[in-house]
């Protein structure tokens, strides 16, 4: 006989599969990213949870526990400070070293790849990120084949080991308190990938204009590698969907045409990739991604569930509903500023208007920030859960 805890990881699990089949389950199943929220929830700073990983799954284990959630939320936070400070990482501020105690992590975006990089990167990847990318980025690895970058390598590596090792453990406690994984691996669009961290925002859209065959060319290479990260990531999991955040994709980066041309082929060929594996993307459409419906349409069907921020809604519903599972739908705004009352309404009015079809799981618009109150998420989950019985 299996036990209460097994039986409802079950019940969650078939429930939030059935969603992502475009199917109707018992219930609208709830899949909320709390991260650095979960801190504030569990009485932990900011500086605790990025530098103490258990203390960041603790502040997980108590949303699992407290909150009648189907699926687990990522850790508190995605980053682990200490790894990065083991290699002198100039790209990422903390809590407790550069800021705050309790603000959140603050990404430097530069232009850490150099025009001239190009031909090095689409040639040879890997030696390029070890001799150029890794030492320009890390102030420990300054000098390339040093004794202090090696110690750097080293630690870097046992890092991230550590980091895996620690989601890992934290996946099993929260199986065994009855609730699956909402996501395994993460993936990148290969035009983020050279937008977000290489190129940065001004690097890409220069680019688009002065060197647009080298951003083709670059992003046709970074397939196979983003395919095989995604899946490595995930430790060959094929259960739970990818979470991909996808960026300068969105209303208003690009033109329709430069969308066309330089961000659906490549970042098409990597969902398509990863779905020939039986790997589901969470297709985490950050902003508005109204234009492209119809060409995301061209996925196959449940290959994506298709996350929505500020896209409208309804035309994804035309469009996209019945072949793919749409999620999101809560304003972060609302959460932050609304009242109890105001939530429910809108949770209420979101199920009545587009989960009565099934193929949908509420969210929240985005990743919680620390500015949402705590009495509002347990009213969306409870409205949820009220209002979203088939």
């Amino acid at each position: 006989m299996p036990t209460d805890n097994e039986r409802r990881y079950q019940e969650r699990l078939d429930r939030y599969t059935t969603a992502m089949d475009a199917g109707k389950p018992d219930k609208v199943p709830i899949r909320i990213n709390f991260n650095e929220v979960a801190a504030v929830y569990a009485g932990y700073s900011l500086q605790e949870i990025y530098y103490d990983f258990d203390k960041n799954l603790a502040a997980g284990t108590r949303i699992v526990e407290d909150f009648d959630l189907d699926v687990a939320p990522f850790p508190p936070s995605l980053w682990w400070a200490g790894q990065h400070d083991a290699v002198g990482a100039r790209y990422l501020r903390f809590a407790g070293r550069d800021l705050d105690i309790d603000t959140q992590f603050q990404f430097v975006e530069g232009e850490y790849m150099l025009p001239e990089d190009y031909d090095a990167f689409i040639a040879d990847p890997t030696r390029w990120l070890l001799d150029v990318y890794l030492p320009r980025i890390h102030a420990d690895m300054a000098e390339p084949g040093s004794y202090r970058a090696g110690l750097a390598l080293i630690r870097g590596t046992w890092g991230l080991q550590e980091l895996l090792t620690k989601q890992a453990q934290a996946g099993a406690a929260w199986a065994a308190l009855g609730m699956p994984t909402g996501a395994t691996g993460i993936g990148k669009a290969p035009f983020d990938t050279l937008g977000d961290t290489l190129r940065g925002m001004r690097g890409i859209l220069l680019d688009l204009h002065r060197r647009p065959d080298k951003i083709i060319a670059a992003t046709e290479m970074l397939v196979p590698h983003n395919i095989y990260y995604a899946v490595a990531s995930a430790g060959g999991d094929t259960e739970a969907p990818d979470f991909m955040p996808l960026h300068r994709g969105a209303l208003p980066f690009l033109n329709p045409v430069q969308w066309d041309t330089y961000y659906w082929p490549s970042l098409k060929a990597v969902i398509e990739g990863l779905w020939a594996q039986g790997k589901r993307t969470i297709f985490y459409a950050e902003a508005d991604w109204t234009p492209y419906l119809e060409r995301i349409a061209e996925l196959p069907d449940h290959s994506i569930v298709f996350h929505v921020d500020q896209t409208d809604m309804a035309r994804a519903k035309e469009v996209l509903g019945g072949r793919f599972c749409l999620s999101g739908g809560v304003p972060n705004y609302l959460l932050a500023y609304g009242s109890e009352g105001e939530v429910r309404d809108y949770v209420k009015q979101l199920l009545d208007t587009y989960a009565a079809d099934g193929g949908f799981i509420i969210d929240t618009c985005s990743v919680l920030q620390m500015d949402a109150k705590i009495p509002n998420l347990f009213a969306l989950v409870e409205t949820a859960r009220t209002y979203g019985v088939y």
